[in-house]
């Protein structure tokens, strides 16, 4: 641009033709008139550039103004205003520090003579529902396996081994259900368990099934060893309720305060015999229909 204003500022001068040069010949712009050229070609260029500044001066003058207004939030505050360990912000408060956790050890005294196992549970401490499925089948007209431990929110089936008819009900208070009867390769009648506590299973045709379940609030449960100890593991400090349980013995409930050294329980559980078993109407189970095919 600059080579061709040049080129027409030379040319369209005739007068300062040099003496003997062909006529129309281009004159060579002096020092002074490529210095000036230059400058007003510069100024073209950077036009636009000041055009622009110009329209966003008002808006860059009210962002200056926003930041200058902005509160300073106090050291305490903005420590507050950071972010926690799971990534979400905390504004205006302390992140939640971590449960203490600590081991609960203990022994169970039995009296009698057990048929199933005993476990150990937390019965204040809840966790969120599961959702798992677990089996108890029906095979030569027994539940199997017949004491079962399960996590609320836990689905239990009961499929059909036998060639005949089941009628798998509960009366408990904790969880009163009624499967109906369905034949084996029929799909399997199934309950999801909510609430805490002993499930007593029973089979309406068949007056000997029986099964327990026991459903706990929590992971916080484990199996007694053989020599009757047990170990709860990472357990939250503070006050805590502990129950033992074994299918033919009242559970017993001792409390603790659980603190960072952990806590040391001993049960003594009175096995004795079942409670009296009824149908599904109340009545005993000596007049309940038997199936016994």
């Amino acid at each position: 641009m600059i080579v061709a204003a040049l080129a027409c500022l030379a040319g369209g001068d005739a007068r300062s033709e040099a003496p003997g040069r062909p006529r129309g010949a281009a004159r060579p712009p002096t020092a002074e008139e490529s210095a000036a050229l230059k400058q007003r070609v510069d100024e073209q260029h950077l036009l636009p550039t000041r055009l622009t500044q110009q329209q966003n001066e008002p808006l860059l003058k009210l962002l200056s103004s926003a930041e200058r207004l902005r509160p300073v939030l106090p050291e305490k505050q903005r420590d507050e205003a950071d972010e926690d360990e799971t990534g979400a912000l905390v504004h205006g408060r302390e992140p939640p520090a971590r449960p203490k956790l600590a081991t609960i050890t203990g022994r169970v005294e039995l009296k009698g003579k057990p048929w199933g196992p005993v476990y150990v549970y937390v019965e204040n401490v809840k966790d969120s529902l599961v959702d798992r499925n677990v089996e108890i089948v029906q095979k030569d007209r027994a539940f199997v396996p017949n004491a079962l431990v399960v996590q609320r929110g836990t689905r239990v089936s009961f499929p059909n081994a036998d060639p005949f008819l089941h009628n798998v009900f509960s009366p408990s208070p904790t969880h009163p259900f009624d499967l109906g009867s369905y034949r084996q390769g029929e799909r399997a009648g199934a309950v999801r368990l909510f609430n805490p506590g002993v499930v007593e299973v029973l089979c309406n045709m068949h007056a000997k099934m029986r099964a327990t379940i026991l459903v706990v609030p929590s992971h916080h449960h484990v199996k007694v060893s053989g020599d009757g100890s047990f170990r709860l593991e990472n357990v939250p400090v503070g006050s805590r309720q502990l129950v033992a349980w074994t299918p033919d013995a009242r559970p017993v409930t001792e409390s603790v305060t659980l603190t960072a050294a952990g806590a040391n329980v001993k049960f003594v559980l009175q096995v004795g015999p079942p409670p009296p078993l009824r149908d599904k109407i109340g009545n005993p189970r000596a007049s309940a229909y038997s199936q016994e095919e």
